[in-house]
């Protein structure tokens, strides 16, 4: 999947927040001149420490950005994405990968009480309908949920988000994790045309005082 989907993020900078699931080596595969990663806590793994609530960039500096599981190691996932927004450019894109809360393989995860190796949990991660909801409210639209995981090989491609209701099955809580692609909404700066046969309503002229009387309003 990620070999898919990294080299189609184009642009200069490219960020991953989170260090588990993803190595630097994988990283390097982005189409951007230059990747970072972003570690949180005391990971030494990352390029730049986190604390889980302000990222340490400034804004609209990075053309993309690749959430490995980051919204589960943080304590308000969707501040992390209004963060992700901010520093995100005009034509930014993002990769939010995230545990899928109602599969077998989490409810036995016991997240977020249990931790495994390297990944330390702090809050239980979004549905893929409702993380859909929250970038669409930042100005974000979803274009591909990727379903992934261990003994999940049923949905091992993209499915375009809205076209049609296959993509949130309800046989998808089987999946051990997703992946959602999203862009910037895309708004018009110029000025749309009125139609063409449309009528336009205009004030009619005031004649002048001292006028005479024989002249009449034009139409």
């Amino acid at each position: 999947m990620l070999r898919t989907l990294l080299p189609a993020l184009t642009g200069y900078r490219c960020v991953q927040i989170g260090t588990w699931g993803i190595e630097r080596c994988e990283l390097a595969r982005a189409g951007t001149l230059c990747q970072w990663q972003i570690g949180f806590g005391g990971e030494h793994a990352g390029d730049i420490g986190f604390d889980g609530v302000h990222l340490p960039l400034a804004s609209a500096s990075v053309d993309a950005v690749v959430i490995a599981h980051g919204l589960e190691q943080v304590a308000e996932p969707h501040r992390l994405l209004r963060e992700c927004a901010r520093v995100l450019s005009e034509r930014g894109q993002m990769i939010v990968m995230a545990f899928n809360p109602l599969s077998i393989w989490a409810l036995r995860q016991g997240l977020p009480s249990r931790r495994i190796a390297r990944f330390h949990p702090c809050s239980a991660p979004p549905s893929a309908s409702r993380l859909c909801d929250w970038l669409q409210l930042l100005e974000f639209q979803p274009q591909q949920l990727w379903r992934y995981g261990l003994g999940f090989p049923f949905f091992g491609r993209a499915y375009h988000v809205g076209e049609g209701a296959r993509w949130s099955r309800s046989i998808a809580w089987s999946a051990q994790a997703y992946a959602v692609v999203a862009r910037r909404q895309v708004l018009p700066r110029t000025r749309i045309r009125e139609r063409v046969g449309k009528r336009r309503t205009a004030a009619a002229p005031v004649l002048a005082r001292g006028a005479s009387r024989g002249v009449t309003c034009p139409r």
